[in-house]
C-alpha cells in the first residue's frame, strides 16, 4: 500500500448529515477479509472509520490525524502493531489502543492482555471474534475515554 491513500467509510443512518459519528477509528490490519470485516462491522455502528493495511501508514496516520481509538492487528509483516502502539502512544496519549491477534505466526501462543498492556494497549480481542465482541470492547474503551456511545 505504499501508494495508496487509506480509504475511509462512514455508514451513518442519514449520510445527509443529520447524525454525526460516534467515534473516529482507525482499524489497521493487513489481511484483507478482516480489515473489510472490520471496517463494515464498525462503519455500520455509526463510527468513521479509517483503514491502513500496514504500519506503517497506519503509524504515519496516527502522526496526521486525531483518532479515538485505533484498533491494530500485533502480527503484520513491517512495522507490528506492538510498535504502532507504544509509537502511537508516544504521540498520541489520549488515543485508546485495542490490539487485535490471532497468535504468533510462528505458533506461540496468542498474547495476554498483561503483555499487550505493557506495550500500551487498552485491550485485547483475540482472532476469530463476533461482532457483538468487537462492539462491545470498542464501547467500553471509547466509555473509558468518556466519548458517548
Amino acid at each position: 500500500m505504499d501508494d495508496e491513500r487509506p480509504f475511509t467509510a462512514a455508514v451513518l443512518a442519514g449520510r445527509s448529515g443529520k447524525r454525526q459519528p460516534i467515534a473516529k477509528i482507525l482499524v489497521i490490519e493487513d489481511m484483507p477479509s478482516v480489515l473489510m470485516s472490520l471496517q463494515t462491522n464498525l462503519a455500520a455502528g455509526g463510527h468513521e472509520v479509517v483503514c491502513a493495511t500496514d504500519g506503517i501508514t497506519g503509524l504515519r496516520l496516527i502522526c496526521e490525524t486525531e483518532f479515538d481509538l485505533v484498533i491494530t492487528d500485533i502480527w503484520m509483516p513491517g512495522l507490528n502493531g506492538i510498535d504502532v502502539i507504544s509509537r502511537g502512544r508516544a504521540r498520541s496519549p489520549e488515543t485508546r489502543f485495542l490490539a487485535i491477534t490471532g497468535g504468533d505466526p510462528e505458533g506461540c501462543p496468542p498474547a495476554t492482555i498483561a503483555g499487550v498492556k505493557n506495550f500500551g494497549a487498552d485491550g485485547l480481542l483475540l482472532k476469530p471474534f463476533v461482532r457483538a465482541a468487537l462492539l462491545a470492547a470498542v464501547s467500553g474503551l471509547l466509555s473509558e475515554s468518556g466519548l458517548p456511545v
